[in-house]
């Protein structure tokens, strides 16, 4: 099994720890590759992904003892990005928590695309030509503005309707925990979509009453 120690980050996390010759410019950019990969493997096997997540958590939390018991030559800059990673290991770990639990729920919902009449063809194939990070976007602004919910009245999830969405666009949402959370934390422009959609229709109405 693949933990990821074997990457430019935690290499350079062990260099710092062993002190070493000390690169800090190359730091974002090491940490940017290392949270890209963890977004890249999301959708692998789950339970896999999360013992992989562990036990990397394992190993960078014995080398942030090690660096914390350092008492020279200490990088306030690598202190950082050493607790930001185990934060991001925090964080997908949740997420794969949260996977199960609504995949739980799910299981239960059991929400299905079913055309009324059983016998019903759908004449026209849909596409959505937006972005993965669009569509989850649109549909948690539909949730929390209450207009989604269930036939049995069950709760429903975000992610159930993604799934809902999927199956009516043909389309496959990858990393789909990964990318809602990034549209969820969210600090500045959270909602470019939902912006362009209020732009393009009051354009609409305004090339209709010209």
């Amino acid at each position: 099994m693949r933990i990821l120690i074997e990457t430019t980050l935690i290499a350079m996390f062990t260099s710092y720890q062993n002190q070493k010759e000390l690169a800090p410019g190359e730091l974002s950019i090491a940490y940017e590759e290392f949270v890209s990969l963890l977004a890249e493997i999301a959708d692998d096997d789950r339970i896999g992904h999360l013992r992989r997540l562990n036990y990397t958590k394992i190993e960078l939390t014995f080398l942030k003892k090690a660096c914390d018991a350092m008492t020279e030559g200490r990088h306030i800059l690598y202190d950082v990005y050493i607790n930001k990673s185990l934060a991001v290991l925090d964080a997908e770990i949740q997420i794969i928590k949260d996977f199960y639990m609504e995949n739980k729920l799910s299981s239960v919902i059991q929400i299905k695309h079913q055309p009324e009449g059983g016998n019903r063809k759908r004449t026209v194939a849909l596409t959505w030509n937006g972005t993965d990070s669009d569509l989850i976007e649109l549909v948690a602004a539909l949730m929390a503005a209450g207009t989604i919910g269930s036939t049995g009245g069950k709760k429903v999830t975000v992610v159930d309707v993604i799934k809902v969405f999927e199956e009516a666009f043909h389309l496959k949402v990858n990393a789909l925990y990964t990318k809602r959370g990034k549209v969820f934390d969210r600090c500045t422009d959270t909602t470019p979509f939902i912006d362009s959609l209020r732009n393009s229709y009051n354009r609409m109405l305004e090339e209709r009453l010209a």
